[in-house]
């Protein structure tokens, strides 16, 4: 009788703590990080029929909630290497030239032309200090670190090919020989922009193959997928006890976190869902206490 009693008790640390390390991952919401418990699977099987009660749990939802937890482990696996990728390569990735910027506050998503990114594709937001070509003193004080829109060769390319047919005219011979030669000026300027984004787009796809890190962003982005398909397996099964509604409630915390924080304040139908699954998950976690 007490080594049952132990063994129960070992079960419900299992699966209050890899129900902890699910909610940590909601709370940081799962474009940022997926948490699980390590070496916690066959704890809910256990759970299920050792502490919930008379009621089997669904073995369905037993099954759909362990690939769920395994979806999240590869999930959390490959965000890290991507991380640790990101950290490796920092100091040899370069920053565009200055003359290839343009509106600052890129990370804000204000943008849609394509912002400065680093090699994994976050936004690169970076020290302004020594941009002194085209911000001024006042903007560089207010605005110490940030991230650019930038200009690609592409874009330039085109910008050369418009100026180039284009005509300058003036109602004086003087505004007429000012405009040529502001023509030429913008020509000139175009043609080096040319040049230093071909040079960066270069550089920089170059890192982005020996490092891998195309390869890193896509094992992400299918894991991602992954993830999504066995929360969605989960919501699809029935649950007969607390536990198995508390798992249907993990699934569900992971996949919409960012939304069930933002709803769970509301007054509408969707922060009353945001609230019922909160209570849901603190109902079934301390069921297995």
């Amino acid at each position: 009788m007490e080594a049952e009693s132990m063994t129960k008790a070992a079960t419900a640390d299992n699966m209050v703590s890899r129900r902890a390390l699910l909610m940590g991952l909601a709370a940081a919401s799962t474009a940022a990080a997926v948490v699980v418990a390590p070496d916690a699977h066959g704890a809910v099987v256990a759970q299920a029929h050792g502490i919930s009660g008379d009621q089997a749990e669904n073995p369905e939802l037993i099954s759909a909630y362990d690939k769920f937890c395994d979806a999240c482990a590869e999930l959390k696996e490959a965000q890290d290497t991507l991380e640790w990728l990101a950290d490796e390569w920092r100091h040899q990735w370069p920053l565009a030239p200055e003359e290839l910027l343009l509106g600052a506050n890129a990370q804000d998503g204000r943008y849609t032309m394509p912002a400065e990114r680093d090699i994994i594709g976050r936004y690169l937001v970076r020290d302004t200090s020594d941009l002194t070509k085209r911000l001024a003193p006042k903007f560089r004080r207010e605005n110490w670190k940030t991230c650019f829109v930038i200009r690609t060769a592409n874009e330039e390319r085109q910008r050369l090919e418009r100026l180039r047919r284009s005509t300058p005219t003036g109602r004086t011979e003087k505004a007429l020989v000012r405009n040529r030669a502001l023509r030429i000026k913008a020509i000139e300027e175009c043609e080096l922009r040319i040049q230093l984004a071909e040079q960066y787009e270069a550089e920089t796809a170059r890192l982005r193959k020996i490092s891998s890190s195309d390869a890193a962003r896509q094992r992400v982005k299918d894991a991602g997928a992954r993830l999504r398909k066995t929360a969605d397996e989960v919501s699809q099964c029935e649950a007969r006890t607390v536990a198995g509604l508390g798992m249907k409630a993990d699934a569900l915390t992971v996949t919409a976190s960012e939304l069930l924080k933002i709803t769970r304040s509301d007054d509408s139908p969707l922060g009353q869902l945001a609230r019922f699954v909160t209570s849901v998950v603190e109902v079934a976690g301390r069921a297995s206490v």
